[in-house]
C-alpha cells in the first residue's frame, strides 16, 4: 500500500491542476466560512452567532463544507482523467503494477483526499467554536461533533461517483460535465418523475443528504420561540419547509451499499476492458 500511495503521491505532486484546485478547495472554504462569521444578525431572542457556537458549529461547517464536494470529486475526475489521455495505466500495467492495484492507487488518493477536508472542517470548527463559544471547553462541546464522520463517508461516495465516471468515460471534459449534470439537472429531474417517499433512495439526493441544511432559525433563536410541546416554533422542519428526511442510519447503508455498487462496477470495467 505504501508503494502505491508513494507512486499516486509523485504523479499528484507533479500534476499542476491538482495543487491548484485543491488551493482552490481550501480558499474558498475558509472564505466562505470567514464571510458568513462577519454576518451577525442580533435581535431581542435571536442571535445568528449561535451557528459557530457548540455544538451547532459542527453541523453548520459540515453542510457548508459539503459544497465543495464538488472540488474533490472534479480533482480525482481530472488526475484520473490524465492517467488515461498520457497512457500512464498501460505504462503502470507493463512496469508490473495489477489492473486491480490500479483501482486500489486511485482509492488511496480518495481516502487521503477526504482525511485532509475531514481534518480541514475539524479543526476549522474547532477554532471557531472555541472562539464564539468563549473559550469553553466544557459542556457540549463536542455534541455534534458526530456529523463530521458522516460528513467524511460523504465526501468519499461524492469522489467514487466521480472515479466512476471518469473511469466508464475515460475522458477527463465529458466526465466532469456529466458528473456535473447528474446533480443537477438530470437526477432532480428524473427524481420528480417519482413519488416522494423514493426520491431519498436516488444515489445523488442520498449522499447529499448525509448532511442536511441546518436548522438556521431556530438554531439562532434558541428555546425563545419554544412551543408547548418542547419543540422550536421556528423549526423549518415542523413548519413544512424542509421535507422529513431518512433516518441517518438508513441514509448511511445507502450511501455504502452505492459506494460498493460503484467500486464493483469500476472493477469489473477495469478487468473487462483494455487500458
Amino acid at each position: 500500500m505504501r508503494k502505491l500511495f508513494n507512486i499516486e503521491l509523485v504523479k499528484l505532486l507533479n500534476h499542476t491542476s491538482f495543487k491548484v484546485i485543491l488551493g482552490l478547495h481550501l480558499a474558498l472554504l475558509t472564505l466562505v466560512v470567514f464571510i458568513s462569521s462577519q454576518i451577525n444578525i442580533t435581535i431581542p431572542g435571536f442571535d445568528t452567532t449561535n451557528l459557530f457556537r457548540f455544538p451547532h458549529v459542527w453541523p453548520y461547517f459540515a453542510w457548508i463544507a459539503s459544497w465543495f464536494n464538488l472540488l474533490l470529486a472534479i480533482l480525482i475526475i481530472m488526475v484520473t482523467g490524465n492517467e488515461f489521455s498520457y497512457r500512464t495505466f498501460r505504462q503502470h500495467v507493463i512496469d508490473g503494477l495489477g489492473k486491480k492495484q490500479l483501482l486500489q492507487g486511485k482509492l488511496l488518493v480518495i481516502l487521503a483526499l477526504a482525511l485532509y477536508s475531514f481534518a480541514l472542517v475539524f479543526l476549522s470548527a474547532l477554532v471557531y467554536g472555541l472562539i464564539y463559544s468563549g473559550g469553553d471547553g466544557g459542556g457540549p462541546m463536542f455534541a455534534n461533533a458526530g456529523i463530521l464522520f458522516v460528513y467524511f463517508l460523504q465526501t468519499i461516495a461524492f469522489m467514487v461517483v466521480g472515479l466512476t465516471i471518469v473511469m466508464l468515460v475515460r475522458t477527463t471534459a465529458l466526465s466532469i460535465i456529466l458528473f456535473i449534470l447528474l446533480r443537477f439537472p438530470l437526477e432532480p429531474i428524473i427524481r420528480s418523475f417519482f413519488d416522494p417517499a423514493m426520491r431519498p433512495f436516488f444515489p445523488m439526493k442520498a449522499v447529499g443528504g448525509l448532511t442536511p441544511m441546518p436548522e438556521f432559525l431556530s438554531i439562532a433563536s434558541e428555546n425563545t420561540f419554544e412551543t408547548v410541546e418542547g419543540g422550536n416554533a421556528l423549526s423549518l422542519s415542523e413548519m413544512g419547509l424542509i421535507a422529513p428526511a431518512l433516518p441517518l442510519y438508513l441514509q448511511i447503508l445507502i450511501v455504502l451499499g452505492y459506494i460498493m455498487i460503484l467500486l464493483a462496477l469500476i472493477a469489473y470495467s477495469l478487468v473487462r476492458r483494455d487500458i
